[in-house]
C-alpha cells in the first residue's frame, strides 16, 4: 500500500527460503493484472486505487488517496521465503529502491517440528543462517570472490536491519562462515576461475565493508566484526600476483614449460590465486634455502595443512616436485621473498610486517616507537619487553582503530604476535611468567567487546605487590591475595570461553555438517576459537604460577576448574587418554593420575579429579564446562587417596564456596575436603539408611503478627527466638535490628479463608500425590540447586517427569504465590512495623512487593532441596510450618557468616568466619561465584585473626532501602539436623548484582583496618556462643559506619 501520488507498478519476484535471489513468482501468487517479463525472473503488477474503508485515511482534514496490491501466500507454503521488489512509475520515468538495493519482505515458513527433516535448511535458526547456507550449498559458480561479495552484501543487510536477528548473533554467524572459509573447510573454487585482480577487488570490497561495520557496531557485536576481518586477506593490487610471477620467471630465464613445478604454480596463480599461495611460496623459499631439499618443501606445506592431494585438487593442479636451480638460487630467494610480500599483502591481512607497512600515516604518533620495537624483535628471546611494547602499541591505536581497516589489521596482527610470544615464553619462564600477566590482561581488555570484568581483573592484578607481579618471592599474605586475583581471572577466562562456545558452536555445527566440513573441525570449532584468542595465553600463565603461589600461601588441596555438583561411581585410571573412547554405562567419577588437557571426556563420566594441572582453557577444561562435568585438580595426595579408596562406591561431590571439594558417602557421611576424615555431627547409619526425626506441628497462635516480646516456643522459629533471647546478654556494641514475625500456621490459616479455599484444595491434592510417591523417586537431584531450590537432574530424569516430585513441587509453589493475603495480616503487620520503628511500605505498590516477598517465603516450604532433605528424615513437606521474620535490611558495607566451632577442623576453640562486600545473600545463596574472605581466630586470641583466603568474587548483591522476609520454619532447627538454608529469605525489593573491587577496598589493602573488622566479627561469635550456651551459626553485617549487626543466629550443626 502506498500514498505516492504517481501511478505505480510493482516490479517483483519471489525468493526461496534462506535466499534473496530473484526467482519467478509461482502462478498462484500472481494477482490478476500481473505481466511476466521475458528473459528474466521478474514480473510486474499495477497498483490499484483503494476505495475500501481501511483505505479511508485523512491528514489535516484532507483525504489521502491510496494505492495497493494484494499478494496472498497460502498457509504453510515452503517454496517461498520472501518477496523481492522495487517500484517504478507507470510512465517509466522513475524507479524507487531501498537505498541502492531491492526491497525485501520475508515470509515466515514452518520450522522445527513441522518441517521435513530432509530439508537441509531446517537445521538453521534464522533467515541469515539460511541465506549463508543456501549460498554455499546451491550456488553453481562459487569461489572466494563470490563468497566475499556475498558476505559484503550480507553484512550490509544485517546493518540495515533486513534480517530479524540480534546484531551480535548475526556478526558471530558471519565470522563462523568466513572462518570456515579461511581454514579451507569450505570450497575455494567451484566451476569458475577468478583472476587475481578480480579476487583482490572482492577482498577490498569485503574488508572495507567489515571496517565500516566496525564503526557501526559496539560491544560484543563489534568484537565479532573485528575477528571477522582476521579471516580475510587485505586485497590490494592483485594484478601484481599475476604479473610478478611472470617477471620472476623471465628475469631468471625459467621457461614456461608444461610439466614443471614453476609453470604449474604460475598457471594456478594466473587463473585462481588463493591464500594457499602464501605457504606454497614459503615452502619454495625453504626448498631453495635447503639447497633443493624437497623434505623442507613438504614440511612447510604440512605445517600449513596443505597435502599433496590438495595441490593436485586445484583447478590448475600442482603435481610436480619443485626444481632446484643452483645458479639461480640466491637471486630466486631474494625474488621470492619479495613476491611473498606481494602475496601476503593480498591474502594475509593479519601478517604483522605487512600490516605495519600498510598502515602509513594513519598510525598515531605515540604508537610509532612501540611498533618499531615490535617489528624488529618479532622472534626475540626477550619475551617481556616484546609483550609490553606490543600491548602499548595496541593501547596507542585503540582510540583511532574504530572503522579504520588498516589499523584494525595492525591491531589483529599485534594481538596474534602477543599471544604467540607469550606461548613461546611461558614454558621456560617458570614463576617468572607472572611478569607476563599484566600485559596479557591488558591485551585481553583491548580485545573484548564487553571488557568491564577484564578491566577489573587487570586493576586487581596491578594492585598486587611487586614481588608477585614481577615473579619474585612473595610472602604468604601477598601470595594469598594473588591466588584470589588468579581465581577471579580464571573465572573471567571460563566465562569468556563459555560465551564464545554458546554464541558460535550451534551455527558452526549446523553449517559445518551441512557443507560436509571435516567432522573434527566442526566438533572443536568454538574451542579452537577460544584457544586461538588472547585468553589462552593467560591460562598458560595461571598454570605456570599458581602451584607456587598456592604453596607460598599455604592453601588447601583443591583447584576447581569446572564447578558442578555430581554423583557417580568412583573409578581410578592412570591416563585419561586410555579411556577417552570408553562408554560408562552409569554415572562415573574418574580419578585420573595423568591429564594432558587434550583428551576427550568419556561418555557417562560426570566428574574428573586429578593431581595433574591442565590449564583452564585446555580442551578437556572447555569440554567439562560445556558438558556440566565436575573437573578439579587436587594438589594434596591425601584427599585423592581417600577418594581412590572408595573405588566402586557411589559418591556425591560438591564444590564449596571456599574453592574446595567435599564428598558424601552412601551412608550420608560428609567427608572433610582436606583430610578425608568423616566430620562429626553427620549421620553414621549404614548405606541406605537415613535419619529418622520427628517434627512438632505447631498451631496458629490466633495472631497474624507478633512482636519480639511474644517470640515464644510454638509461635515462632529459632531465628526469631534467638534474636529476642540475645537482648541484654551481649555487649552493647553488637547491634540487634528490631524484628516482627508472622507466626507459625499463618499460611495454613490464610488457606482456610473463603477466597483461598480453591487453592487449598488443589494444594491438598498435590501434597497427597507427593506423599504417595515411592521413596526412590525422592532421591536428591545430583545438580546444584539454584536460588529457588530447583535442581537440574544430571543424568537422572525422574525429577523432571510431569508426575515426579519436581513438577509437583513447582505447582505447589505456583499455587502458594496465588494466595490472597488476609487484610487483617496486612493491617497488623503495618502496626507492628511502625511500633518497632521498622519502615512501613509507603504505598500500595510497595505493599504489593512486601506481600509477594511474604508469599515467596511461604512458597519455599515446597522447594526441591527442602523436600528431598526432609523426606530422607521421614518428614513430609506439608508438616512444615513457616514463620516469617520481618526486619529492615541493614545497609551493608560487608556481610559475614560466623561458625563458632570451626567446621573444617571441628575445633571448638576456633571461630571460623567468611566475609563479602554487600548483602550476605552473595555469601550464603551460592548465586555469586567466587571465594569470600575467610579468616579464623582462636578464642583465647580473638584480637589476632588469621586470614585464610581473600575474596575472588566479581560481584556483590545490593538492594535499596527495603525490608527482608526471613524464613523461620519448624524444619530448620531440628536437633542433630543441618537444616540451614533449606528455605528462602527474600528482600521486598529485587537485589542487584554490582561489580565490586576487593583489591581497592581497605579490607584487602589496609592490614590494620582488616585486622580490626575481623577481630570484631570473631568477638561477636564468641559473645553470642557464650550468651546462648552452644556453638552458633551466625549471620550479620558491618554497616558503612563500622557498626556490627547480627541479623540471625541458630545452633551450629
Amino acid at each position: 500500500m502506498t500514498d505516492n501520488a504517481n501511478d505505480l507498478v510493482l516490479h517483483w519476484g519471489t525468493s526461496k527460503p534462506g535466499s534473496r535471489d530473484w526467482q519467478r513468482a509461482p502462478e498462484k501468487l500472481r494477482p490478476e493484472n500481473t505481466v511476466m517479463l521475458e528473459g528474466g525472473a521478474a514480473c510486474e503488477t499495477d497498483f490499484q486505487d483503494c476505495e475500501d474503508e481501511e483505505c479511508d485515511v485523512e491528514v489535516a482534514g484532507a483525504k489521502v488517496p491510496l494505492q495497493r496490491i494484494t499478494i496472498t501466500v497460502p498457509p504453510g507454503s515452503q517454496e517461498v521465503g520472501g518477496v523481492t521488489f522495487v517500484l517504478r512509475s507507470a510512465d517509466q520515468t522513475r524507479w524507487y529502491r531501498d537505498a541502492n538495493g531491492n526491497f525485501f519482505i520475508p515470509i515466515p515458513t514452518k520450522r522445527g517440528e513441522d518441517l521435513d527433516e530432509t530439508d537441509p535448511m531446517g537445521r538453521f535458526r534464522n533467515d541469515l543462517e539460511r541465506t549463508i547456507a543456501d549460498s554455499e550449498l546451491n550456488a553453481h559458480h562459487w569461489t572466494l570472490m563470490h563468497r566475499f561479495h556475498k558476505a559484503a552484501d550480507v553484512i550490509n543487510e544485517v546493518l540495515d536491519g533486513f534480517f530479524e536477528v540480534d546484531q551480535t548473533e548475526a556478526m558471530a554467524d558471519i565470522y563462523v562462515w568466513l572462518r570456515y572459509s579461511a581454514s579451507r573447510q569450505l570450497t575455494w573454487q567451484r566451476n569458475y576461475n577468478t583472476q587475481p585482480r578480480i579476487l583482490s577487488a572482492a577482498q577490498e570490497r569485503l574488508t572495507h565493508t567489515i571496517a565500516s561495520a566496525h564503526s557501526r557496531t559496539t560491544g560484543e557485536a563489534q568484537e565479532w566484526v573485528r575477528l571477522t576481518l582476521s579471516t580475510v586477506g587485505r586485497g590490494g593490487d592483485g594484478q601484481r600476483i599475476r604479473d610478478e610471477i611472470l617477471h620472476i620467471m623471465h628475469r631468471n630465464h625459467i621457461p614456461e614449460k608444461k610439466g614443471t613445478w614453476m609453470e604449474e604454480w604460475h598457471q594456478k596463480l594466473h587463473n585462481n590465486t588463493t591464500p594457499d599461495d602464501v605457504p606454497i611460496c614459503q615452502a619454495y623459499i625453504a626448498f631453495l634455502e635447503a639447497n633443493g631439499d624437497r623434505g623442507a618443501y613438504w614440511r612447510v606445506l604440512s605445517d600449513a595443512g596443505i597435502t599433496r592431494q590438495r595441490l593436485e585438487s586445484f583447478d590448475r593442479p600442482i603435481v610436480c616436485e619443485p626444481e632446484f636451480f643452483q645458479d639461480k638460487k640466491d637471486n630466486l630467494i631474494k625474488e621470492m621473498r619479495n613476491y611473498l610480500g606481494i602475496l601476503k599483502n593480498v591474502h594475509s591481512g593479519a601478517d604483522l610486517q605487512a600490516s605495519a607497512a600498510a598502515v602509513g600515516n594513519s598510525l598515531p604518533g605515540g604508537a610509532r616507537g612501540y611498533l618499531g620495537y615490535v617489528t624488529s624483535h618479532i622472534n626475540s628471546p626477550q619475551i617481556l619487553p616484546f609483550l609490553e611494547a606490543a600491548v602499548e602499541a595496541r593501547t596507542e591505536i585503540a582510540h583511532s582503530v574504530v572503522g579504520n581497516r588498516d589499523l584494525l589489521y595492525l591491531d589483529v596482527a599485534l594481538e596474534n604476535s602477543i599471544r604467540a610470544a607469550a606461548e613461546r615464553g611461558v614454558g621456560s619462564a617458570g614463576f617468572g611468567a607472572a611478569a607476563f600477566m599484566g600485559p596479557l590482561l591488558q591485551n585481553l581488555c583491548l580485545s573484548k567487546g564487553d571488557n568491564e570484568e577484564a578491566c577489573y581483573c587487570l586493576k586487581a592484578w596491578n594492585s598486587l605487590p611487586g614481588s608477585v607481579r614481577s615473579g619474585g618471592r612473595p610472602s604468604r599474605e601477598e601470595a594469598l591475595q594473588a591466588v584470589a586475583v588468579l581465581n577471579r581471572v580464571r573465572r573471567l577466562l571460563s566465562e569468556t570461553s563459555d560465551r564464545i562456545v554458546s554464541t558460535i558452536q550451534e551455527f558452526a555445527t549446523a553449517l559445518g555438517n551441512a557443507t560436509k566440513c571435516d567432522p573434527w573441525a566442526v566438533e572443536i570449532f568454538a574451542e579452537e576459537v577460544v584457544r586461538g584468542g588472547p585468553a589462552f595465553a593467560i591460562s598458560l600463565v595461571i598454570s605456570a604460577i599458581e602451584p607456587t603461589l598456592r604453596q607460598l600461601a599455604e592453601l588447601g588441596a583443591w583447584q576447581v576448574i569446572s564447578p558442578h555438583e555430581v554423583m557417580g561411581v568412583v573409578e581410578v585410571v592412570d591416563h585419561l587418554s586410555n579411556v577417552q573412547d570408553k562408554v560408562y554405562e552409569e554415572a562415573t567419577v574418574l580419578v585420573v593420575e595423568n591429564v594432558t588437557g587434550e583428551e576427550e571426556i568419556p561418555e557417562g563420566v560426570v566428574g574428573l579429579l586429578t593431581p595433574d594441572a591442565p590449564d583452564v582453557l585446555s580442551h578437556v577444561s572447555v569440554r567439562a564446562r560445556n558438558m556440566h562435568v565436575l573437573f578439579a585438580t587436587c594438589h594434596d595426595t591425601e584427599p585423592l587417596k581417600q577418594i581412590q579408596a572408595a573405588k566402586g562406591q557411589y559418591l556425591r561431590f560438591k564444590p564449596t564456596a571456599a574453592g574446595a571439594v567435599t564428598w558424601v558417602s552412601p551412608s550420608l557421611q560428609s567427608i572433610d575436603a582436606f583430610t578425608g576424615s568423616i566430620l562429626s555431627g553427620e549421620s553414621q547409619q549404614g548405606a541406605g539408611q537415613g535419619l529418622s526425626l520427628s517434627i512438632d506441628i505447631p498451631r496458629w497462635c490466633g495472631k497474624w503478627v507478633v512482636q519480639m516480646n511474644e517470640f515464644k516456643n510454638g509461635v515462632v522459629g529459632a531465628k526469631s527466638k534467638n534474636l529476642a533471647n540475645l537482648r541484654g546478654k551481649i555487649p552493647d556494641w553488637i547491634r540487634l535490628p528490631p524484628a516482627v514475625t508472622v507466626p507459625f500456621g499463618s499460611f495454613e490459616e490464610a488457606l482456610e479463608l473463603p477466597e483461598n479455599r480453591a487453592i487449598r484444595d488443589q494444594l491438598r491434592d498435590l501434597v497427597t500425590k507427593l506423599r504417595q510417591l515411592p521413596r526412590q523417586l525422592a532421591a536428591p537431584p545430583p545438580a546444584a540447586a539454584n536460588g529457588n531450590g530447583n535442581g537440574h537432574a544430571n543424568g537422572n530424569s525422574i525429577g523432571k517427569r510431569p508426575d515426579g516430585p519436581a513438577a509437583l513441587l513447582a505447582q505447589c509453589r505456583e499455587l502458594a504465590m496465588q494466595v490472597k493475603v488476609p487484610e487483617q495480616l496486612k493491617q497488623q503487620l503495618a502496626a507492628a512495623l511502625q511500633e518497632s520503628s521498622i519502615p512501613v511500605p509507603e504505598n500500595e505498590e510497595r505493599w504489593a512487593l512486601a506481600l509477594d516477598a511474604l508469599k515467596g517465603v511461604w512458597a519455599s516450604k515446597y522447594n526441591d532441596r527442602a523436600f528431598y532433605s526432609l523426606r530422607k528424615c521421614g518428614i513430609e513437606a506439608d508438616d512444615v510450618r513457616m514463620a516469617v521474620c520481618v526486619m529492615r535490611v541493614v545497609p551493608a558495607r560487608y556481610a559475614f557468616v560466623i561458625h563458632t566451632k570451626n567446621p573444617s577442623s571441628n575445633d571448638a576453640n576456633e571461630v571460623f568466619c567468611e566475609l563479602v562486600k554487600g548483602l550476605g545473600e552473595s555469601l550464603v545463596s551460592g548465586m555469586v561465584p567466587g571465594s569470600s574472605i575467610a579468616f579464623a581466630a582462636r578464642k583465647d586470641s580473638l584480637d589476632n585473626p588469621e586470614t585464610l583466603s581473600y575474596a575472588s568474587k566479581s560481584e556483590g548483591m545490593f538492594v535499596r532501602e527495603s525490608l527482608i522476609f526471613r524464613s523461620d520454619s519448624n524444619g530448620e532447627d531440628l536437633e542433630g539436623y543441618a537444616g540451614a538454608g533449606l528455605y528462602e529469605s527474600i528482600t521486598m525489593d529485587a537485589t542487584e548484582l554490582v561489580r565490586v573491587d576487593y583489591n581497592d577496598d581497605p579490607i584487602t589493602k589496609d592490614p590494620e583496618f582488616r585486622r580490626k573488622v575481623m577481630s570484631d566479627i570473631c568477638k561477636v561469635g564468641a559473645a553470642i556462643e557464650a550468651a546462648l550456651g552452644s556453638a552458633q551459626d551466625i549471620e550479620g553485617v558491618v554497616d558503612p559506619d563500622g557498626n556490627v549487626y547480627v541479623v540471625q543466629t541458630r545452633p551450629q550443626v
